[in-house]
């Protein structure tokens, strides 16, 4: 088979390639093919030429011998002279021979044998017998053999299959060749085009694409191809860019690496890593340092062999917070009282937690143990705790620890039916020693008896430092007598004492309140105030003694006024106190401005109204009414701003009580002020009533008080006027518009001569004074008949007008 042509730009490997390639062996199997169908054909026909030859010779012999047999008797030829009839036979051969295949003819009659033709020994034969009638019917009919020689079968035979399987060669070499310049045009040429457009291809020349034009199964293929190519590209392309983005997040990984590098070397906590197995891995610079172990000594040993975790306190192991980590797949956080405990010994407070580190499928592949050194906050938080339970004076307990010792004492009282005594403390005539030497020796005084008393409670006991001057002692487990015994040793010796400063020499008792704790008290509040109740009625009773707290005595009901402080400032943040007003009105009734004190009530739990002399006086005790007069002038100045002069209804002026307490208040004023401004009531609608008791014991900060707010527009009344000593000496140097006089002097003023002397007195030099008198506790029309009588401008009181709340007045 011949070679296809040479395609330009392949090498030779690849052209052998492409010119044996798939056009090539497509004709040599469609050749070799055809050559098999020939010789299977050609064996086909040879194998019954030898007997279509051998039937051929023996009809053609049959024919011959039949014409030769009537030739001779035609002739009369005579059977014995067949050599004299050669001529003529030779004649009638030739003349027969004619389309026959006979070479030679042999005639034997008797010894007469007569051979015409070429006779070789391939020859093969047919000999026939046939009877010759003699001339005249008097001769008798003699014998002639009569023998054909013709070709040999076998060389007619191979010259029949040299000539089949030459015309088969040729007409197999003829297709052949047609075959391949068809396969040629049909798959060699579009191949190779297909060739040199993947060849383009992979030379880097992107754009080379494959032949779509064309309409046969390459056109097909190409068009696939082509799309192949295609994303190819774009996989190329994107590949790059994720090339391009790897490469990128190399370097960043990289930076990012040795930025991790330069932190884990210069971060100021220990780092830590293990493996999933908990040998250690890498050990920054700083846990270095706090494990005593190198970085490469360390790696590859468990954790627990470099790192040994205690309890700082009692020096047992602790469970290392890597392997629950690991364990758990958790951050764990070490216990809070850990440390670490050094080969040398040593141990450093530590504060550490633990994460596990997981691959990108999510599985932990180690952890990362993080260690702070705190030896130091740890020892400054132990300070710091102990300042916070302790009294930096005296060194005892505080308050903050008392109370919470207290509550643990009532808890174990209810729990397990204990008995405890709580002791209160007030030292007599400290505030001479204050007064006398100064602070700094009141001071001495306290740290001295701080530590003289500690030696007189149990071990089990806690004495503290409440504040000031006040200690407290809660003797656990203890019944009253062992608690009195106690409290009397400790009187004792306090009273024994002799507190020496400089050249003076002071002695000072104490007032000790003792409360029983048992599974019925109260709570911890309450049982301070029953303990203060009782010391404070050990100082009503003489002071330097000991009062037990019960429920019938003096310290009873003062324990009751503490509990009413607790009511009230519940009663203000569930907005339970209410405004009421009484009508002050013109005892001559020529004055048209309505004119109301404000006065307090509060609603219990149960909403009844409960009267101001029932929580009033705790207040005073306490010192919480300057709280309370906040309330009561943030809300009525409310209660104005909310209700404009619109009708003859509204009180047009209102007095609101202050305590003595709100006027030695240096802030409350600047309320007062404030309040002014932001609810716009005019202060020309506001009189203030302040009783003179509490002005004469505030004479300064009154006069100061009155001064501020009469400038703004207040007016201001003397309450209760004529119950205090000096009343007529205070007058003049307190600038007020009214002055009540004490309900005392009024309610009898119609039947004793004395109040009415006195009502007259008062009125009078209000008068001189150009100040306007109001008289309370007006009860009767006798009552207030006098008073015109007298003269004075206001009346007040039950007879005039019952008090009211303040909402319904709208």
């Amino acid at each position: 088979m011949g070679r296809l042509p040479v395609k330009a730009g392949l090498n030779a490997h690849d052209n052998d390639i492409l010119t044996t390639g798939l056009p090539v062996k497509i004709t040599g199997i469609v050749f070799w093919g055809m050559v098999l169908v020939g010789l299977l054909i050609a064996v086909f026909i040879l194998n019954g030429k030898a007997d279509e030859l051998a039937a051929r010779n023996a009809s053609e012999a049959k024919l011959l011998v039949r014409a030769l047999a009537e030739h001779i008797e035609a002739n009369h030829l005579a059977a014995g002279q067949l050599k004299n009839a050669r001529g003529d036979l030779q004649q009638a051969i030739e003349t027969l021979k004619s389309g026959l295949h006979f070479e030679a003819v042999e005639f034997r009659s008797g010894d007469d044998v007569l051979l015409i033709g070429n006779p070789h020994p391939e020859q093969e034969t047919v000999t026939q017998t046939v009877q010759i009638q003699g001339k005249g019917a008097a001769m008798p009919p003699r014998s002639l053999q009569i023998r054909l020689l013709f070709p040999s079968l076998k060389k007619t035979i191979a010259d029949y299959r040299k000539k089949i399987l030459i015309s088969i060669g040729l007409l197999v070499v003829t297709f052949g060749l047609i075959l391949q310049q068809v396969l040629y045009r049909m798959l060699s040429r579009p191949f190779l085009g297909m060739v040199a457009a993947a060849e383009s291809f992979t030379g880097g020349n992107a754009a080379s694409r494959f032949d779509e034009t064309r309409s046969d199964e390459f056109g097909f293929l190409a068009k696939f191809i082509n799309r192949a190519l295609d994303s190819i590209v774009r996989q190329q392309a994107e590949l790059r860019q994720a090339l391009a983005r790897a490469t990128q997040s190399e370097a960043e990984l990289f930076r990012e690496k040795e930025r991790a590098e330069v932190t884990l070397q210069s971060i100021a906590d220990a780092v830590i890593t293990t493996n999933a197995a908990g040998e250690v891995q890498y050990l920054n610079p700083v846990a270095e340092r706090l494990t005593g172990w190198r970085n490469d000594a360390a790696h590859g040993l468990p954790l627990a062999r470099v790192i040994s975790i205690v309890h700082d306190g009692t020096g047992q192991a602790v469970c290392n917070p890597v392997q629950e980590c690991l364990r758990n797949s958790s951050v764990e956080t070490l216990h809070a009282d850990a440390a670490l405990l050094r080969e040398d010994g040593s141990m450093i407070a530590i504060e550490a937690s633990a994460a596990p580190m997981r691959n990108d499928s999510g599985d932990v592949i180690g952890a990362v143990m993080v260690c702070q050194d705190v030896s130091h906050s740890r020892k400054l938080a132990h300070q710091l705790s102990h300042q916070a339970s302790h009294d930096s004076l005296t060194g005892l307990a505080n308050r903050r620890e008392f109370e919470r010792r207290l509550d643990a004492a009532m808890e174990s009282a209810r729990r397990e039916q204990k008995q405890h005594i709580l002791l209160y403390l007030d030292l007599d005539q400290f505030k001479v020693v204050n007064d006398t030497c100064g602070h700094v020796a009141g001071d001495q005084l306290l740290a001295q008896l701080g530590t003289l008393l500690t030696h007189k409670v149990r071990i089990a006991d806690t004495l503290a430092r409440l504040g000031g001057d006040e200690f407290g002692v809660l003797l656990e487990s203890c019944d009253i007598a062992r608690g009195e015994q106690i409290a009397e040793s400790l009187r004792h010796t306090i009273s024994d004492f002799r507190f020496v400063w400089e050249d003076k020499i002071f002695q000072v008792g104490v007032s000790i309140g003792l409360v029983e704790i048992t599974a019925s008290s109260e709570n911890s509040a309450a049982v301070m105030s029953a303990a203060d109740a009782a010391c404070y009625e050990a100082k009503d009773e003489g002071r330097n003694r000991i009062q037990v707290f019960h429920s019938g005595n003096r310290s009873a009901a003062r324990y009751g006024e503490m509990q009413w402080i607790a009511r009230i400032h519940r009663a203000i943040e569930e907005n339970r106190l209410l405004l009421y007003r009484q009508n002050i009105v013109a005892v001559t009734g020529e004055d048209s401005v309505a004119h109301a004190e404000i006065l307090l009530r509060m609603k219990d739990e149960n909403g009844a109204i409960i009267p101001p002399m029932a929580f009033i006086p705790a207040a005073e005790r306490y010192n919480i009414m300057a709280m309370i007069d906040r309330w009561v002038v943030t809300n009525t100045l409310e209660w104005l701003a909310a209700n404009p002069l619109a009708s003859n209804n509204h009180p047009q002026f209102l007095s609101i009580n202050l305590s003595g307490q709100s006027l030695g208040d240096k802030n409350f004023l600047q309320h007062i002020v404030d309040e002014f401004a932001r609810t716009g009531v005019s202060a020309e609608r506001i009189c203030f009533e302040i009783t003179e008791t509490s002005a004469i014991a505030n004479i300064g900060r009154a006069k100061d008080f009155i001064s501020v707010l009469k400038q703004r527009g207040c007016c201001f009344a003397l309450d209760d006027f004529g119950s205090g000593m000096s009343s007529y000496s205070y007058l003049k140097n307190l600038d007020v518009d009214y002055l009540k006089i004490d309900g005392a002097f009024v309610k009898d003023v119609a039947q004793d001569p004395v109040d009415f002397a006195m009502v007259e007195s008062i009125n009078r030099i209000g008068h001189v004074m150009g100040i306007k008198i109001i008289a309370e506790f007006v009860e009767d029309e006798p009552t207030l008949e006098k008073l015109r009588e007298i003269g004075v401008d206001y009346a007040q009181g039950f007879g005039i007008h019952r008090p009211e709340a303040l909402a319904r007045a709208v």
